[in-house]
C-alpha cells in the first residue's frame, strides 16, 4: 500500500501515512518468530505480527491479524494444528481463501507428499529450512511488495 496527498475542501495538503503490509509468521520456535521479526519488520519495516503455532487451535489468531502474507511451518502436530491443516481450513474461507502463504519448513516429507496441491495454488510459495535471506525477501516482495522502514 503506498503513501500520498489528499487535497481538502479548503485546499489545503494533507500527507497520507503509509501504511506497510502485513505479515503473520506462525511457527512453534521462538527463535524462529523472533528472527523473522528482526528480518522483516526491523530491518525491511514490514508490519509483522507472530503466533506460536503451538498455541493454534484454529484460524481465529491469524483473521484477527488481518494478514496481506501468511509465512507458515508444516510441521506435524499431534496435539492440534498442523500448518498443512491451517492452509486448507484458511483455502475454504471466504475472506481468507486468497491469502498468500509462503510455506516455510524444513519438512521435506509433507512438501513431497502435497507437491502436487502446493503447486496448483498461485498463492503458494516454498522456502524451504535453511534459507537464503535473499530468498525470503524475494518471495515477500513478490507477494506483498516493498515496505517503508519506519524513520
Amino acid at each position: 500500500m503506498t503513501g500520498g496527498t489528499l487535497t481538502c475542501l479548503f485546499g489545503r495538503v494533507i500527507e497520507l501515512a503509509q501504511q506497510n503490509p502485513r505479515i503473520t509468521v506462525v511457527n512453534d520456535n521462538p527463535e524462529f518468530l523472533e528472527l523473522m521479526h528482526e528480518l522483516l519488520e526491523e530491518s525491511s519495516g514490514y508490519d509483522v505480527t507472530t503466533i506460536d503455532g503451538d498455541t493454534i487451535t484454529d484460524i481465529e489468531p491469524i483473521r484477527a491479524s488481518r494478514p496481506e502474507l501468511l509465512i507458515i511451518d508444516l510441521r506435524w502436530r499431534r496435539d492440534g494444528l498442523a500448518g498443512w491443516d491451517i492452509l486448507m481450513a484458511l483455502r475454504a474461507e471466504a475472506e481468507l481463501g486468497e491469502l498468500p502463504i509462503i510455506l516455510c519448513t524444513g519438512d521435506l516429507q509433507t512438501l513431497d507428499e502435497h507437491a502436487e496441491e502446493i503447486e496448483r495454488d498461485p498463492k503458494v510459495r516454498v522456502l524451504q529450512k535453511p534459507f537464503q535471506v535473499a530468498d525470503l525477501e524475494g518471495l515477500v516482495r513478490g507477494f506483498v511488495g516493498n515496505a517503508v522502514p519506519s524513520r
